[in-house]
């Protein structure tokens, strides 16, 4: 499968992921996350991005930020080079600490901004409380969790200098008391219903956004597609096939009808060919549809669920050439 592709570019908003290298703690402690924070501010200001939201979990970060220049890769590449060369030298350890290249999606801040903040705020409830804790003990250790943004953006604590919280909270009031009121239970209100993940939402497997910004976005890649194998490569992914284009292609290839292709299949044969047409259509249909809505097409199934699927036929194409071939054939 491709990786999702990087688009960089003045004035942009993304949502960024990064994890420990097979599943290791990337903080150990307070000292820990204290040295991230600094390190954050310190690249943040040298590279002259904006932080507006951030979320340290033990094994894995969430940051929000806007890009003043096209810069995102070297930003990161400056954070993360340099906070596990610190934490290597203080824990007398040696070795890669963040597992492969951080992903980062292209937000449309005026959609998905107070969907992506909300989401990587609640991001250490969700993994630590669970629903086994009441919504006054989650509200409690979402208001207490240190390691996140939250406790500024609402007004619970000082900002960092280089913690930005304004455009966070501009759409919830009039003035700042209302504004942090009104986004604390926006967040809060995460605690009682079930929040997508904002990426199952992702086009291209790379942008978060509706038609008007797909094509700003293409704009840019125009500009810079010439000389640019992955700007052009992402452009024509942008370019992307129907998924009853994709089913109807995998069910000649597998020899069976259309409809199984769509549904859950008796025998190898129509599993594979299921799963096969799942990716295909991350692969192909991404700028058209959401995973979500890939696997409603096909089937009813979840987001995560389609996910699934491509991993697993990625992972096959490993020790299975013959279906290596048929991935090649079909891409």
């Amino acid at each position: 499968m491709a990786r999702p592709l990087r688009i960089e570019g003045a004035g942009l908003w993304y949502y960024v992921m990064c994890r420990g290298n097979g599943g290791q703690h990337v903080f150990r402690g307070a000292k820990d996350y204290e040295g991230f924070l600094k390190r954050l501010g310190t690249v943040a200001a040298g590279f002259h991005v904006e932080v507006h939201g951030y979320a340290l979990m033990s094994t894995h970060v969430h940051l929000l930020v806007r890009t003043r220049e096209a810069n995102l890769g070297r930003f990161m590449q400056r954070l993360l080079t340099g906070y596990t060369q610190w934490f290597n030298f203080r824990h007398e350890t040696c070795g890669p600490l963040f597992q492969g290249r951080y992903k980062a999606l292209l937000v449309d801040k005026s959609v998905y901004g107070a969907e992506v903040s909300r989401y990587i705020h609640l991001n250490p409830v969700r993994i630590a409380g669970g629903r086994r804790q009441t919504v006054r003990q989650r509200q409690a250790a979402l208001r207490d969790y240190r390691w996140s943004s939250y406790r500024a953006t609402i007004g619970l604590c000082s900002a960092e200098e280089w913690h930005v919280t304004k455009d966070t909270l501009a759409r919830w009031g009039a003035s700042l008391r209302k504004q942090q009121a009104g986004y604390a239970k926006y967040v809060e209100r995460g605690l009682i219903e079930d929040i997508a993940d904002p990426a199952e939402e992702a086009k291209a497997q790379s942008i978060l956004g509706r038609d008007r910004f797909l094509d700003r976005i293409r704009r840019i890649l125009r500009q810079r597609a010439r000389g640019d194998r992955e700007g052009g490569r992402l452009r024509r992914e942008l370019m992307a096939e129907t998924i009853g284009t994709v089913v109807a292609r995998v069910a000649r290839a597998y020899k069976v009808d259309a409809k199984d292709v769509r549904k859950a299949c008796m025998g190898q044969r129509g599993n594979e060919a299921r799963q096969v047409a799942l990716w295909l259509a991350r692969e192909r249909c991404s700028s058209r549809a959401t995973l979500r809505e890939i696997g409603k097409e096909m089937g009813r199934v979840s987001g995560g669920a389609v996910s699934m699927a491509c991993r697993r036929i990625a992972s096959r194409t490993k020790r299975d050439k013959r279906l290596g071939r048929m991935l090649s054939r079909l891409s």
